[in-house]
């Protein structure tokens, strides 16, 4: 079950700015990078690892666990 939502918008532009817009830039991405971080690190058996998680660094981590698993 779910109830309805409304959904509705203040307008209020931004005196600072000539277009009076306010921006909001990656504020839809920001949750991505710390869920698709922690997903790699849970693949990694809580191993964390630095940013950006390149290929390359994700195989170099995953290679490090494997004579730990093996044994």
């Amino acid at each position: 079950m779910m109830p309805a939502i409304d959904f509705s918008t203040h307008p209020v532009p931004n005196p600072n700015n000539p277009l009076g817009v306010k921006g909001c830039g990656e504020a839809g991405t920001i949750g991505v990078l710390a869920a698709v971080m922690n997903a790699i690190i849970d693949a990694l058996d809580g191993q964390p690892i630095d940013m950006p998680a390149t290929p390359e660094v994700v195989w170099r981590a995953l290679r490090s666990l494997a004579p730990a698993s093996a044994a």
